[in-house]
Protein backbone atom coordinates (compact mmCIF):
# COMPACT_ATOMS: atom_id res chain seq x y z
CA UNK A 1 0.00 0.00 0.00
CA UNK A 2 0.87 3.76 -0.83
CA UNK A 3 2.66 5.30 2.48
CA UNK A 4 2.65 8.72 1.25
CA UNK A 5 4.49 11.44 3.53
CA UNK A 6 2.48 14.29 5.01
CA UNK A 7 4.86 16.75 5.49
CA UNK A 8 6.34 18.76 8.07
CA UNK A 9 5.59 20.96 10.89
CA UNK A 10 5.88 24.24 10.21
CA UNK A 11 8.39 26.27 11.55
CA UNK A 12 6.99 29.45 13.65
CA UNK A 13 7.81 33.08 12.65
CA UNK A 14 7.19 36.60 12.54
CA UNK A 15 3.55 37.41 12.19
CA UNK A 16 1.31 40.07 11.61
CA UNK A 17 -2.04 40.47 14.31
CA UNK A 18 -5.40 39.41 12.74
CA UNK A 19 -7.62 42.35 11.40
CA UNK A 20 -4.30 44.29 10.20
CA UNK A 21 -3.50 45.37 13.65
CA UNK A 22 0.18 46.41 13.36
CA UNK A 23 0.83 48.22 16.64
CA UNK A 24 3.78 47.30 18.55
CA UNK A 25 3.02 45.09 21.29
CA UNK A 26 3.80 46.73 24.68
CA UNK A 27 5.84 45.42 27.35
CA UNK A 28 3.21 44.31 29.76
CA UNK A 29 3.05 41.55 32.18
CA UNK A 30 1.37 39.27 29.61
CA UNK A 31 4.45 40.13 27.18
CA UNK A 32 7.04 39.15 29.65
CA UNK A 33 5.60 36.13 30.29
CA UNK A 34 5.45 35.44 26.74
CA UNK A 35 9.14 35.89 26.18
CA UNK A 36 9.45 33.29 29.00
CA UNK A 37 7.59 30.91 27.45
CA UNK A 38 9.34 31.55 24.43
CA UNK A 39 12.36 30.77 26.07
CA UNK A 40 11.28 27.05 27.35
CA UNK A 41 9.66 26.82 23.87
CA UNK A 42 12.51 26.84 21.46
CA UNK A 43 14.72 24.17 22.47
CA UNK A 44 11.89 21.29 22.06
CA UNK A 45 10.00 22.97 19.04
CA UNK A 46 11.77 20.29 17.16
CA UNK A 47 9.62 17.56 18.43
CA UNK A 48 6.05 18.89 16.97
CA UNK A 49 8.39 19.60 13.79
CA UNK A 50 9.29 15.41 14.09
CA UNK A 51 5.46 14.71 14.80
CA UNK A 52 4.24 15.66 11.17
CA UNK A 53 7.49 15.47 8.72
CA UNK A 54 5.87 14.20 5.41
CA UNK A 55 5.66 10.62 5.19
CA UNK A 56 7.01 8.69 1.97
CA UNK A 57 5.40 6.81 0.19
CA UNK A 58 5.98 2.89 -1.35
CA UNK A 59 5.67 2.02 -4.56
CA UNK A 60 1.73 -0.24 -5.82
CA UNK A 61 4.62 -3.19 -6.56
CA UNK A 62 7.87 -3.90 -6.05
CA UNK A 63 10.26 -1.06 -7.17
CA UNK A 64 14.22 -1.87 -6.13
CA UNK A 65 14.65 1.64 -7.45
CA UNK A 66 11.85 3.18 -5.32
CA UNK A 67 13.08 0.83 -2.36
CA UNK A 68 16.71 1.99 -2.30
CA UNK A 69 15.46 5.72 -2.31
CA UNK A 70 13.54 4.99 0.32
CA UNK A 71 16.54 3.73 2.56
CA UNK A 72 18.12 6.73 1.53
CA UNK A 73 15.79 9.08 2.99
CA UNK A 74 15.30 6.84 5.88
CA UNK A 75 18.86 7.63 6.51
CA UNK A 76 18.44 11.71 6.52
CA UNK A 77 20.44 11.88 2.96
CA UNK A 78 18.08 13.16 1.29
CA UNK A 79 19.99 15.55 -1.75
CA UNK A 80 20.91 12.00 -2.70
CA UNK A 81 17.18 10.77 -2.34
CA UNK A 82 16.54 14.32 -4.59
CA UNK A 83 18.38 13.25 -6.98
CA UNK A 84 17.70 9.52 -8.01
CA UNK A 85 14.01 10.69 -7.14
CA UNK A 86 14.53 13.65 -10.08
CA UNK A 87 16.25 10.60 -12.63
CA UNK A 88 13.42 8.64 -11.99
CA UNK A 89 10.67 11.21 -12.74
CA UNK A 90 12.54 11.71 -15.86
CA UNK A 91 11.29 8.29 -16.71
CA UNK A 92 8.06 8.28 -15.61
CA UNK A 93 6.97 12.16 -15.69
CA UNK A 94 3.15 11.16 -14.17
CA UNK A 95 4.33 8.97 -11.78
CA UNK A 96 2.18 10.56 -8.30
CA UNK A 97 4.25 8.16 -6.35
CA UNK A 98 7.73 10.06 -7.29
CA UNK A 99 6.33 13.13 -7.25
CA UNK A 100 4.98 12.75 -3.99
CA UNK A 101 8.28 11.71 -2.62
CA UNK A 102 9.94 14.58 -4.31
CA UNK A 103 7.83 16.58 -2.52
CA UNK A 104 9.36 15.06 0.65
CA UNK A 105 12.74 15.29 -0.03
CA UNK A 106 12.57 19.07 -1.13
CA UNK A 107 10.42 19.43 1.95
CA UNK A 108 13.08 18.02 3.95
CA UNK A 109 15.69 20.53 1.99
CA UNK A 110 14.10 23.80 3.13
CA UNK A 111 12.95 23.91 -0.71
CA UNK A 112 9.47 24.79 -0.22
CA UNK A 113 8.14 26.33 -3.21
CA UNK A 114 9.80 23.30 -5.61
CA UNK A 115 7.99 20.95 -2.81
CA UNK A 116 4.58 22.60 -3.73
CA UNK A 117 4.88 21.94 -7.28
CA UNK A 118 5.77 18.42 -6.87
CA UNK A 119 2.86 17.91 -4.08
CA UNK A 120 0.72 19.66 -6.16
CA UNK A 121 1.08 17.48 -9.31
CA UNK A 122 1.22 14.49 -7.07
CA UNK A 123 -2.85 15.43 -6.09
CA UNK A 124 -3.60 16.36 -9.72
CA UNK A 125 -2.52 13.49 -10.95
CA UNK A 126 -4.31 11.53 -8.12
CA UNK A 127 -8.11 13.21 -8.53
CA UNK A 128 -7.86 12.13 -12.31
CA UNK A 129 -7.34 8.33 -11.46
CA UNK A 130 -9.62 8.94 -8.33
CA UNK A 131 -7.08 7.87 -5.78
CA UNK A 132 -6.41 10.65 -3.55
CA UNK A 133 -3.63 9.97 -1.20
CA UNK A 134 -4.36 12.88 1.58
CA UNK A 135 -0.94 12.47 2.95
CA UNK A 136 -0.17 14.43 0.01
CA UNK A 137 -3.02 17.16 1.34
CA UNK A 138 -0.87 17.08 4.05
CA UNK A 139 2.12 17.33 2.38
CA UNK A 140 1.02 20.42 0.50
CA UNK A 141 -0.68 21.89 3.56
CA UNK A 142 2.44 21.93 5.17
CA UNK A 143 4.86 23.51 2.17
CA UNK A 144 2.30 26.18 1.53
CA UNK A 145 2.42 27.26 5.78
CA UNK A 146 6.10 27.11 5.25
CA UNK A 147 6.46 29.50 2.73
CA UNK A 148 4.02 31.60 4.96
CA UNK A 149 2.36 34.29 2.68
CA UNK A 150 -0.94 34.98 3.64
CA UNK A 151 -2.85 33.37 0.81
CA UNK A 152 -1.19 30.29 0.74
CA UNK A 153 -1.15 30.05 4.66
CA UNK A 154 -5.36 30.16 4.32
CA UNK A 155 -4.99 27.69 1.22
CA UNK A 156 -3.14 25.53 3.86
CA UNK A 157 -5.24 25.76 6.39
CA UNK A 158 -8.12 24.54 4.12
CA UNK A 159 -6.23 21.70 3.51
CA UNK A 160 -5.48 20.90 7.04
CA UNK A 161 -9.47 21.67 7.92
CA UNK A 162 -9.93 18.82 4.64
CA UNK A 163 -7.33 16.18 6.37
CA UNK A 164 -8.80 16.30 9.97
CA UNK A 165 -12.20 15.44 8.18
CA UNK A 166 -10.89 12.41 6.50
CA UNK A 167 -8.90 11.25 9.55
CA UNK A 168 -11.39 11.61 12.13
CA UNK A 169 -13.81 10.10 10.08
CA UNK A 170 -12.04 6.97 10.33
CA UNK A 171 -11.63 7.06 13.95
CA UNK A 172 -9.55 4.73 15.63
CA UNK A 173 -7.52 4.36 12.40
CA UNK A 174 -7.26 8.44 11.83
CA UNK A 175 -5.72 9.06 15.07
CA UNK A 176 -2.47 8.97 14.27
CA UNK A 177 -2.98 11.08 11.18
CA UNK A 178 -5.65 13.40 13.50
CA UNK A 179 -3.14 14.32 15.71
CA UNK A 180 -0.96 14.96 13.11
CA UNK A 181 -3.44 17.21 11.42
CA UNK A 182 -4.18 19.40 14.33
CA UNK A 183 -0.11 20.46 15.00
CA UNK A 184 -0.55 21.42 11.23
CA UNK A 185 -3.51 23.27 12.07
CA UNK A 186 -2.15 25.05 14.91
CA UNK A 187 1.07 25.62 13.91
CA UNK A 188 -0.59 27.38 10.68
CA UNK A 189 -2.82 29.71 13.16
CA UNK A 190 0.20 30.61 14.37
CA UNK A 191 1.61 32.11 11.70
CA UNK A 192 -1.88 34.07 10.78
CA UNK A 193 -1.96 35.28 14.13
CA UNK A 194 -4.98 33.83 15.09
CA UNK A 195 -4.21 32.97 18.45
CA UNK A 196 -7.82 31.95 20.24
CA UNK A 197 -8.00 29.15 17.32
CA UNK A 198 -4.50 28.21 17.71
CA UNK A 199 -5.57 27.91 21.40
CA UNK A 200 -8.63 25.27 20.53
CA UNK A 201 -6.02 23.41 17.89
CA UNK A 202 -3.34 23.14 20.48
CA UNK A 203 -5.51 21.92 23.29
CA UNK A 204 -6.41 19.22 20.99
CA UNK A 205 -2.65 18.05 20.25
CA UNK A 206 -2.19 18.20 24.03
CA UNK A 207 -5.29 16.13 24.54
CA UNK A 208 -4.24 13.53 21.99
CA UNK A 209 -0.17 13.69 22.99
CA UNK A 210 -1.14 12.68 27.40
CA UNK A 211 -2.17 9.10 26.12
CA UNK A 212 -0.40 8.38 23.01
CA UNK A 213 3.21 9.76 24.62
CA UNK A 214 2.44 10.58 28.97
CA UNK A 215 2.44 13.41 30.33
CA UNK A 216 5.98 13.87 31.09
CA UNK A 217 7.20 13.37 27.15
CA UNK A 218 9.03 16.00 25.55
CA UNK A 219 6.34 16.40 22.87
CA UNK A 220 3.77 16.38 25.11
CA UNK A 221 5.48 19.19 27.24
CA UNK A 222 6.34 21.26 23.81
CA UNK A 223 2.59 21.28 22.90
CA UNK A 224 1.67 22.41 26.58
CA UNK A 225 4.16 25.50 26.24
CA UNK A 226 3.16 26.23 22.92
CA UNK A 227 -0.70 26.02 24.36
CA UNK A 228 0.51 28.53 27.02
CA UNK A 229 2.15 30.43 24.52
CA UNK A 230 -0.90 30.75 22.46
CA UNK A 231 -3.44 31.16 25.42
CA UNK A 232 -1.66 33.98 26.55
CA UNK A 233 -1.04 36.13 23.42
CA UNK A 234 -4.71 35.50 22.39
CA UNK A 235 -5.39 37.20 26.00
CA UNK A 236 -3.07 40.12 24.59
CA UNK A 237 -4.87 40.22 21.06
CA UNK A 238 -8.45 40.13 22.72
CA UNK A 239 -7.28 43.42 25.15
CA UNK A 240 -5.33 45.21 22.28
CA UNK A 241 -8.94 45.09 20.31
CA UNK A 242 -10.41 45.81 22.94
CA UNK A 243 -8.73 49.02 23.24
CA UNK A 244 -8.63 50.04 20.45
CA UNK A 245 -12.47 48.66 20.01
CA UNK A 246 -12.59 46.32 17.82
Amino acid sequence: SHQYSTGGVPRCGPWLPVGGMTAAEPETEDKADEKAVEAEVEPVEAESRAAATPKVVEAPEEDDNVSAVLKLMSGGHFEAARKELMKMLKEKPNDAVILHNLGVALTEEGRYQEAEEKFLQAWELQKKANKVNYATMFGLATVLTEQGESGKLLQAEALFHDFLEKAISQEEKGIAETYRGFIGLADNLERQKRWMEATHAWQQAVEMATPMFGASHERTIEHQLRLKRAERLSRWQRNMRMAFGR
